[in-house]
């Protein structure tokens, strides 16, 4: 079990290097469609529980998980963790630390 917690440089790098097997915005569906990371879906932090079947297939992929300050996500990537999960990720201070350019 693995959880890393990367600075928005690192994790652009990494999205730009397609490093990232899956990219999940926790946050509600609002505030994804306002601008989200390049490559992200939405499963809003309520809904995780929800979706293990469809995640499942990424139990041992690199996971990125963020929110908007970097606690939420922390907490979803101990909750994957718990269920198997091997190698998630969190952005450190959310999408609010991240300094490059959203999706919409």
């Amino acid at each position: 079990m693995s959880i890393y917690i990367l600075e928005s440089e690192k994790i652009k790098s990494m999205i730009d290097n397609n490093e990232f097997d899956l990219i999940i915005d926790i946050r509600n569906e609002e505030y994804y469609l306002n601008g989200h990371l390049p490559k992200a879906i939405n499963i809003p932090m309520n809904e995780i529980n929800d979706e293990m079947d469809f995640l499942a297939d990424y139990k041992d992929k690199k996971i990125l998980l963020y929110c908007g300050i970097g606690s939420q996500s922390k907490a979803t990537c101990k909750v994957l963790s718990i269920n198997g999960f091997n190698k998630l990720y969190s952005l450190f201070g959310g999408i609010k630390g991240y300094k490059y350019e959203l999706e919409k």
